[in-house]
């Protein structure tokens, strides 16, 4: 689970520090950097399980685009990332070793550098790399004292269940020795090692793949399965081979396959549809009509095929079915999913779904988040930590995160206003523009609502009268 991120120098970020709850939703006009901050997070996970030449190849626009842009033209020679995480207590290696870890609140920083290798020969390389343990009376995150109540306040029972504090020393450092810069991995349960750091072409964290090492493996997996879901309605559409993988990829490609799967776990003689008739009915309050959903295997073409039965009794393929009704299935599908586990960013959820049901979406996203705040444990394994970061420039999804009606329990969820702002720089003579992420003050009760106004509103965040002038558009759209 991702709680913080820093970002400078990546493009239009500049010394950006910002927290996220379990549920975290970023709203703002286009441009604003929403789909930036995405990117800046695939880019830590992209590090984490690829060389640099590889993790940058992945990215929205060429190498050097990702540098932030100076105002004279120029772009800086470094990009300044860390990111406090928690992990899952366990861990388990592609050889099945598994190591329950002592420690679970860590903090990964890594610098790249663009380097000058020969004249006129540029290279992108890891500067630095380090890794350390949050402390428990550092842990801003678990024990925040403001607002009063964050959403991601703990329970015990979460609290005993996730987060470990044991370790007191760094498990990654960049040092310089005598033999030059060096990333030295100190002991975690084997005897450390010093790798060379002149000329890093991968980090550190890239070149663990087992448990070994288990707190740096822990948090590669972690980062691993920080997944940028860009579900791809053509691709939806399509049958899947037999031989394709179980688990949802980012486009959704194979996501017959992946309800076949649930399907075959879950089916029994009183519900033959298995796990797939609770999609089915839960598709059904987003898109009226839904009667059965199916997951069939063709044999002639041994392909998997989506089909949906609707109220008038005939069955329809995925190839005729809507971009909105995909994209909605493969989310539910994404939620049913006992696999489930990791970061999910998500852009614009509405889409497909009509206003007035954005608001029965969004609580149902929220179901799929580890919720710190009302944990209660009992099971006899620990669930994976899931998590969920939204970005959307509809004031509808921003009414539905605020909307407590119906006598509804109130969303855990933080919202963030993303917009462009121009920063003077007096010694440097120059404007520059970056992108800000501000979250949104919202008082705990309707008297506190009544007294605040702006100047109650702490500087870098937002006011519920900045959130009320977004709201007014609400009628506009719908």
């Amino acid at each position: 689970m991702l709680t913080r991120l820093e970002i400078d120098g990546f493009k239009t970020f500049e010394q950006l520090d910002i927290s996220f709850s379990p549920f975290t939703v970023v709203l703002g006009s286009n441009a604003a950097g929403k789909s930036n901050l995405f990117d800046a997070i695939r880019l830590l996970s992209n590090l984490a399980t690829r060389d640099v030449a590889e993790a940058l190849k992945d990215m929205r626009g060429e190498p050097l685009e990702l540098f932030r842009q100076t105002p004279k033209g120029g772009r800086v020679k470094q990009i300044v990332l860390a990111a406090e995480v928690l992990v899952d207590p366990i861990v388990r290696d592609p050889w099945g070793s598994e190591v329950t870890l002592t420690h679970t609140r860590m903090r990964y920083e890594v610098t790249l550098e663009r380097r000058e290798v020969k004249a006129g020969l540029e290279r992108i390389q890891v500067a630095r790399e380090a890794m350390t343990p949050i402390l428990r009376k550092d842990d801003r995150w678990a024990d925040a004292q403001v607002p009063a109540k964050p959403p991601h306040a703990a329970t015990r029972a979460f609290r005993d269940a996730y987060l470990k504090y044991t370790r007191q020393k760094p498990w990654l450092t960049t040092e310089k020795l005598e033999e030059g810069l060096s990333f030295s991995i100190h002991q975690d349960g084997k005897q450390g090692r010093n790798r060379p750091a002149s000329a890093a072409e991968a980090t550190v964290l890239y070149s663990v793949t087992n448990a070994e090492f288990p707190h740096l493996f822990a948090l590669r997996e972690e980062m691993r399965n920080w997944r940028m879901l860009q579900l791809d309605p053509a691709l939806l559409r399509k049958p899947v081979p037999v031989t394709a993988s179980d688990v949802l990829d980012i486009d959704g490609a194979n996501l017959a396959a992946v309800l076949a799967r649930l399907k075959a776990e879950t089916v029994t003689e009183q519900r033959p549809g298995g796990v797939l008739s609770d999609i089915a009915a839960e598709l059904n309050n987003l898109i009226p009509g839904v009667v059965r959903l199916e997951a069939r295997l063709h044999d002639a073409s041994r392909e998997y095929r989506i089909e949906l039965t609707m109220r008038d009794g005939l069955p329809y393929s995925s190839r005729v079915m809507s971009d909105g009704t995909l994209r909605v299935l493969a989310l539910l599908t994404l939620l049913n999913d006992p696999k489930h586990r990791g970061l999910i960013c998500f852009e614009e959820p509405e889409n497909g779904v009509h206003p007035g049901r954005v608001r029965q979406l969004v609580r149902r996203l929220h179901d799929m988040v580890s919720t710190p705040s009302t944990y209660q444990g009992g099971e006899d394994v620990t669930p994976p930590l899931s998590q969920l970061l939204l970005n959307s420039h509809s004031p509808v999804v921003l009414s539905a995160l605020l909307d407590d009606g119906d006598n509804q329990q109130p969303l855990d969820v933080e919202i963030l206003f993303a917009d462009a702002a121009t920063v003077s720089d007096p010694v440097r003579q120059e404007m520059r523009r970056k992108t800000r992420l501000r979250p949104v003050v919202r008082p705990e009760s309707k008297v506190q609502a009544d007294l605040f106004d702006e100047a109650h509103v702490p500087q870098g965040r937002v006011s519920m009268l900045e959130v009320n002038n977004v709201l007014g558009t609400v009628s506009a759209e719908g």
